[in-house]
């Protein structure tokens, strides 16, 4: 079967005058439907001492690049002592599996967990810490 080919459309010289160019897009001329830029919540991870043994709190957004410093915070947890690592995902708004697999590591405990959280959890195959994960019911419970 032969190939048919299509003629390459043709483009207006840069020194179209004026009047034949189209107008530039101003803001006035912007879709004024536009969803409003929403502002991204920053990964925060914080570690409490203060309790039977380090709970590590996670908020913000938990994709693939807060990922690595939260295996960073887990690594650095895991030096300081040996035992389980206790991990609160409550403050979590938005989470995927590259953020939320080193949660998922066999000495990492969930104690508490966001909507967000449990949906992916349940989405994995994985128990929801609100069915069963959550040790004695509470942060920083042994």
């Amino acid at each position: 079967m032969p190939r048919t080919t299509h003629p390459l459309p043709r483009f207006r010289a840069r020194s179209a005058p004026a009047s034949t160019r189209r107008p530039a897009l101003v803001p006035s001329q912007t879709c004024v439907r536009s969803a409003p830029e929403q502002p991204q919540a920053a990964l925060a991870l914080d570690i409490e001492w203060d309790h039977p043994r380090p709970v590590v709190v996670v908020s913000g957004e938990l994709d693939v690049v807060g990922g690595e410093l939260f295996v960073a915070v887990l690594d650095h947890v895991r030096s300081s002592g040996p035992g389980t690592v206790a991990v609160d995902l409550s403050g979590v708004s938005f989470v995927d599996t590259h953020g939320l697999t080193p949660a998922l590591q066999p000495d990492v405990v969930l104690v508490d967990a966001s909507r967000v959280v449990d949906r992916l959890l349940t989405l994995m195959g994985q128990p929801a810490v609100g069915a069963g994960r959550r040790p004695g019911g509470g942060r920083g419970c042994t």
